[in-house]
């Protein structure tokens, strides 16, 4: 069993090592052309020295703050999102008057940069944090509420008549048979808008300021650091790896059943 258990794990890491193989040789060509100065430092300072700055601004405070503040405003406009884009979703499914009014807005909507958007929303909401968060809200609407519709209509017929010759009220018919079943659809959305809502705010941030992880990045663009700004990066960069990865394994526990 020692000898299995020891093949399994070498096999495990070996697969692990498979799969980031080409980041590491990536990060070790930057490393070696940073110190040997093929390019210059202010384009490409070394990754070691990138990673010193990102300790310093993590102990110092100022990434954590900057992290909490960027991550506050893709949050709450990614829920003020996912709350009415599944609702917008399921009405426009079972609703035909619903669907009357929003399928044209969605077809036009949803193709849209948002980020092409910034200026309006600098113009009607300012450049605090209601327009960032408003802004996310906006265009991560439309992912959540596309693939609300679809996987509402996608729903098994024969769930929905079997539900309703038992004797299933409406309301018991959406909250007992059509969310679950169309809940995996409402995660995809959901999962494809958490990234959409981290870069919509991290622009912002570059653009207007006021704080996060993009006004960071902009403060060494400006100070003539690029370590820092390297460093913003590969912030944001671990923030939306992680929360994939939490958003995954949520995903596999709560839809465990499909």
């Amino acid at each position: 069993m020692d000898v299995m258990g020891y093949r399994a794990d070498r096999e495990s890491l070996v697969d692990a090592l498979k799969s980031v193989y080409s980041l590491v040789a990536i990060l070790v060509l930057w490393e070696v052309v940073g110190q040997l100065g093929l390019v210059h430092h202010y384009f490409l300072p070394p990754l070691s020295e990138v990673i010193d700055r990102f300790v310093v601004l993590t102990v110092s405070g100022q990434m954590l703050n900057a992290a909490v503040l960027t991550l506050q405003r893709a949050f709450i406009g990614l829920a003020i999102a996912a709350v009415f884009g599944v609702i917008v979703g399921i009405l426009c499914a079972r609703n035909a008057f619903v669907e009357w009014f929003f399928d044209p807005l969605i077809k036009i909507g949803y193709p849209v940069p948002i980020i092409s958007l910034i200026p309006v929303f600098m113009l009607w909401f300012g450049i605090g944090d209601i327009s960032k968060i408003i802004m996310v809200a906006v265009g991560t609407f439309w992912p959540v509420a596309v693939n609300a519709r679809n996987s509402t209509r996608q729903v098994d017929k024969n769930l929905v008549w079997s539900a309703r010759m038992m004797g299933t009220s409406d309301r018991r018919l959406l909250w007992r048979v059509i969310l679950p079943a169309a809940s995996p659809g409402i995660l995809t959305g959901i999962q494809i808008a958490m990234p959409l809502s981290l870069i919509i705010t991290f622009v912002f941030e570059m653009v207007a300021g006021g704080g996060g992880l993009g006004a960071l990045e902009i403060a060494g663009v400006r100070s003539f650091r690029s370590e820092q700004v390297y460093a913003a990066i590969i912030a944001i960069m671990l923030i939306g790896i992680a929360l994939d990865r939490l958003l995954r394994y949520a995903r596999e526990r709560l839809l465990a059943w499909t």
